[in-house]
Formats: structure tokens, C-alpha cells, sequence
């Protein structure tokens, strides 16, 4: 083979594995994957995780393949937290997918009563455990300026989604201000600044006994920003979708939640019961890492170097 000939392939073959590896850094590692077929709220597979209450110990229910958020006429929340993931450069992303179906009976018009969250937990212990919350006894692991000492907020985001005709629903992005927390988290959407602008009015209506998957996307965008994605598919039809950018407070998440306030989604706050708010069937955490820039630089060094070793050899 003369030199030009190894010289070629020397770089088909070195950039077919460069790309590869490149290729393969940047695929989703998978944090949690839990649909509850162990019909159990606690971690037993590498995928699973902890399920905790985030108001009262009565807004949780699980069995074999469901968990179930149950509100009714009560306004609950539940929430995990998971192994910490950094984003840590330009392009990292985490994912939240949420596959669930909602009851009998759907409330009336309503702005803002679904939340999700994504959250840094600060590395506070206590939120991995069942958490009690409510607008008369606030709860500082959440962040609550009112305890003494104060304790700072989680810093993340909250997406938010309305009850309606269909016509004026829309996806909205709130950033917790973590300076005036409220102890409440997604309890409330006091504590949180709206980032402009929400979404399209009537692009997606809840309707009962159907089943929906939405998605919380945050991506790092810059040194200072992160760009905000949410969806929400209803199986039929379009699929809602929103991005906003927004400067942010931390660049680490590990503590996923989900609220849905009073008269939203059922009839009945009593566990067991039917027609008591929706349920989950699968809900999983992705985080993608973009190569380090060092990493980057040595590869494609390395094929630059290559032609002159073709010629050497």
C-alpha cells in the first residue's frame, strides 16, 4: 500500500472511531426508569427510585404497574430524588418523561393547578424521605425565609399546565426565587418568577379517563443560561411543546416533583378509592453529557497528527 493510500485510510478509519466515540458520549444515560411492575414505591432495581409525599402522607398510592398521585378535592404532591447530575457544559441536558392517565372526573377551569419541578436539593437529606408542607406550617427543607435561621430555596424550575375548554390552555416556565421561598415548593406558585413568554393558548385540553405523556427538558446553553423545554402529547392529535431560555441559579438537578392542586383531577382524596387523581404508568430521568472540550481537542489533534504518520510509516 503507498504512503497516500495508508494515509487515507489511516484517516477513514480514524475518523469512523472518532465519530463513533463522539456518537456514543453524547447518548442519554438513563438516571430512572420506574413504572412500578414491582407494584412497590421504594427502589428495589437499579432503575427504580424512591417515591416520597411532598405535602401529606395521604397523596401517594401504588400498585403493579400504577402509582398514583391521589388529590380529589385535596391539593397533593409527591416527589423522588435521584442520583445528582451536573451540567457542566454547553450542550448537557437532563429529561424528564411522564406517561399517566387522569380519572373519571376532570374540575373545572383552572390556571396553572398541574406542576412539575425540577430542583437542586442542595444535598438536604431530608427530602429524601416523606416531606409535610401546607400554607400554615411551611417547611424549610423546601427553603422558607420565614424560619430562623432562613433557609435559602431549591433552586430549578417549575412547568406548569391549565385545566380548560381548550382554548386557553398553554405551558408556562416559573424559576423558584430562591431568596423568597415559601416552604411550600410546588405547592404554590408564590416563591416563583413566570420566565417569558408561555406558550400558545389551546394547545392541549385535559380530557377524562386519557392518557398523556409530557416531558421537563433543561439544557445547558451557555455559561449563563439554560434552555427550558416542555411537552405535553395527548396520544391523538398535536403535541404541545414550549422552550424558553433563562438565566439560572444552579447547574445541578437531582430532585424531581409533581403537584396538582384541589378539584383538579378526581372526585375522591382517599387512597384506594376510584376517581382520586391520576396515575403514572412509567416515569424516567435522562441525562445526556456533551464531550469535555479537552476531550474534543485531543481527538481531533490526534487525526490531524495522523496524515504525518502515514507519511512516516
Amino acid at each position: 500500500m503507498n504512503s497516500t493510500r495508508r494515509t487515507t485510510f489511516l484517516l477513514s478509519v480514524s475518523a469512523f472511531v472518532i465519530a463513533s466515540l463522539l456518537t456514543a458520549s453524547l447518548q442519554a444515560t438513563v438516571i430512572v426508569d420506574d413504572d412500578w411492575s414491582d407494584g412497590d414505591l421504594a427502589k428495589t432495581g437499579a432503575l427504580d427510585t424512591n417515591w416520597w409525599t411532598s405535602s401529606s402522607s395521604s397523596g401517594i398510592e401504588v400498585s403493579v404497574g400504577s402509582m398514583g398521585l391521589v388529590t380529589g378535592t385535596s391539593g397533593r404532591g409527591i416527589h423522588t430524588v435521584f442520583p445528582a447530575q451536573t451540567l457542566a457544559n454547553v450542550g448537557d441536558k437532563i429529561l424528564a418523561t411522564y406517561t399517566f392517565t387522569t380519572p373519571a372526573t376532570v374540575g373545572r377551569p383552572s390556571s396553572a393547578p398541574f406542576r412539575v419541578g425540577l430542583f437542586d436539593s442542595l444535598g438536604r437529606a431530608g427530602l429524601n424521605a416523606d416531606v409535610s408542607a401546607s400554607s400554615g406550617s411551611p417547611n424549610e427543607l423546601y427553603g422558607w425565609t420565614g424560619a430562623v435561621p432562613p433557609t435559602a430555596g431549591l433552586p430549578g424550575y417549575m412547568l406548569d399546565m391549565d385545566l380548560g375548554d381548550g382554548t386557553t390552555e398553554d405551558l408556562n416556565f416559573r424559576e423558584h426565587d430562591t431568596a423568597n421561598a415559601t416552604g411550600r415548593l410546588l405547592a404554590t406558585t408564590t416563591g416563583f418568577n413566570s420566565v417569558p413568554n408561555s406558550g400558545p393558548d389551546g394547545a392541549y385540553q385535559f380530557l377524562p379517563d386519557t392518557t398523556y405523556t409530557g416531558s421537563f427538558q433543561v439544557k445547558r446553553i451557555s455559561a449563563t443560561e439554560m434552555e427550558l423545554t416542555g411537552t405535553l402529547d395527548p396520544g391523538i392529535g398535536g403535541i404541545a411543546t414550549h422552550t424558553v431560555t433563562d438565566a439560572f441559579d444552579s447547574n445541578t438537578i437531582d430532585m424531581l416533583g409533581f403537584h396538582v392542586n384541589s378539584n383538579i383531577f378526581g372526585s375522591s382524596n382517599v387512597a384506594g378509592e376510584a376517581d382520586n387523581g391520576i396515575d403514572f404508568s412509567n416515569i424516567t430521568v435522562e441525562f445526556c453529557a456533551v464531550p469535555e472540550p479537552a476531550s474534543v481537542a485531543l481527538l481531533i489533534g490526534a487525526l490531524i497528527a495522523l496524515p504525518g504518520l502515514g507519511r512516516r510509516l
